[in-house]
């Protein structure tokens, strides 16, 4: 049976008109109910008592977070946007908050100088209490918002994800058209393969694999359409394989594996939103294919890329790959911050940790000689060539050093991961350092091994590193 959730809407007001207007948008895009002050009807009740009997019969609170805190209650002392949040955690009912960020905050002042935007211009300015009770917010699973039109997106994936966990977690009372309360809803296949996505998505799971999962689960679902997502055994799948071997004339280990995979992350999630019991793909055995190297480059082809470097910023691009070992995505996003010059070290912010990294001496020279070329303010360590100077995208890394590449002697492909396999050979060739050593300027670390490795990089340990082969 469809059930519609009533979303109970809680934010400031006066600041917050076009937000709460696009909140309501995303609800009712979902296909839900909004609740809100602006919406009731007044009575001889106190204002307190009315939102309280809302929140209780809404089955998620919503709250929206911008840069002040609110109207306060008289008795209590506390802004109503903080009670309503207190009172729905309080009444074990669902929160998801939606955080405008700085950015966000500033662009909206720019175009209004007389809206009352950030606390500190409101008449009697309540600073502490604003942040404590942001800090009270962030500190739970929250979604941080930089546009406007982004809110009603974010809503309705929340709201997916609440519907799609209402059996197994939540059980709300929801409105239910009364002709449906007799249906007994069965989930579909492609159902479930679009939470999965959606969660994937909401994890920042990047694009170009969303895509890849996309491709292959739809394939999945409507050769398995009409069968309940219990009833998918392992022999089912096998026969799946069979058949896109046959029908998609697929003979590579390679891809097959990759479905394989896929599948297994699929099925996994599903036993772990307590769906299903057990992953029937476990009993699969994986193709074995061979996993093509990235060769690195040897010392001959590394300076011919280096004589190859036109600008400053070339070659520091290039010193700094060769020098950290960075991925593709860690190297963007470095920032001028994440520079410690006194150590030659850097702070290379990975996808789920932090670690530190060396920089060889004539890394260090060349970043000084581009950063004091530049003529921008941006935070970023590396950005964009022409203006408007931004921080540079992972194409425009993969451009410049194909452009590179192309002005040396150098005849095959070269990447990232090329320099990132070449910064490994020289610390192992040179007899730098021992693989658990290596292990942790890579960022292989995962916490359930982490013991394994018996070293750590440290502010107090960096200084035996910084003095590599690098400089080679």
């Amino acid at each position: 049976m469809e059930k519609k959730l009533q979303v109970f809407v809680s934010s400031t007001y006066n600041d917050l008109v076009i937000e709460r207007q696009k909140a309501v948008e995303g609800i009712l895009r979902a296909k839900h109910i909004p609740a809100g002050m602006e919406l009731f009807i007044p009575n001889n009740k106190s204002q307190w008592e009315i939102i309280e009997e809302w929140i209780r019969d809404s089955d998620v609170l919503l709250l929206l977070l911008g840069g002040r805190y609110g109207t306060v209650e008289k008795i209590s002392g506390i802004s109503y946007t903080e009670l309503e949040y207190e009172y729905a955690q309080k009444n074990n009912i669902p929160v998801f908050a939606l955080v405008l960020d700085d950015q966000f905050l500033a662009n909206k002042k720019s175009q209004d100088i007389t809206l009352k935007v950030f606390e500190h211009e409101v008449e009697f300015p309540m600073l502490q209490h604003y942040k404590n009770f942001k800090e009270k917010v962030t500190s739970n699973l929250v979604s941080f918002v930089s546009d406007v039109n982004q809110i009603p997106t974010e809503i309705t994936l929340a709201l997916q994800q609440f519907c799609f966990k209402d059996q197994t977690e939540y059980s709300f009372k929801g409105w239910v058209r009364g002709e449906s309360k007799s249906i007994n809803e069965v989930k579909t296949l492609e159902y479930y393969v679009q939470m999965f996505l959606v969660d994937k998505e909401r994890q920042g799971i990047k694009q170009k694999t969303l895509e890849s999962y996309k491709l292959d689960l739809d394939i999945f679902a409507t050769y398995f359409d009409g069968i309940k997502i219990d009833e998918v055994s392992t022999n089912c799948i096998k026969s799946f394989f069979a058949f896109r071997k046959d029908e998609y004339s697929i003979t590579s280990s390679n891809t097959l594996e990759k479905i394989r995979s896929i599948l297994n992350n699929f099925f996994e999630w599903l036993v772990a939103e307590n769906v299903l019991s057990a992953n029937p793909v476990k009993k699969i055995t994986a193709f074995k294919f061979i996993k093509k190297t990235n060769t690195s480059l040897n010392l001959s082809e590394l300076d011919s890329l280096r004589a190859a470097c036109k600008t400053s910023r070339e070659r520091a691009l290039v010193e700094t790959f060769v020098s950290t070992g960075c991925r593709l995505e860690e190297f963007r996003n470095l920032r001028l911050s994440d520079v410690n010059w006194s150590n030659n070290t850097i702070l290379i912010k990975g996808y789920e940790q932090e670690r530190l990294g060396t920089l060889s001496l004539t890394a260090i020279d060349k970043l000084k000689e581009y950063i004091n070329e530049r003529r921008d303010d941006s935070e970023f360590l590396f950005v964009t060539e022409r203006k408007p100077f931004r921080q540079i995208s992972n194409r425009g890394i993969q451009d410049g050093l194909g452009k590179i590449v192309e002005r040396s002697s150098i005849t095959r492909r070269v990447t990232p991961r090329t320099l990132r396999e070449t910064f490994s050979k020289l610390m192992l060739d040179n007899g730098y350092c021992q693989w658990n050593i290596l292990q942790e300027l890579l960022g292989y670390h995962p916490k359930a091994k982490r013991s394994e490795t018996f070293f750590a990089i440290t502010n107090e340990t960096i200084w035996k590193l910084v003095h590599s082969p690098l400089d080679i």
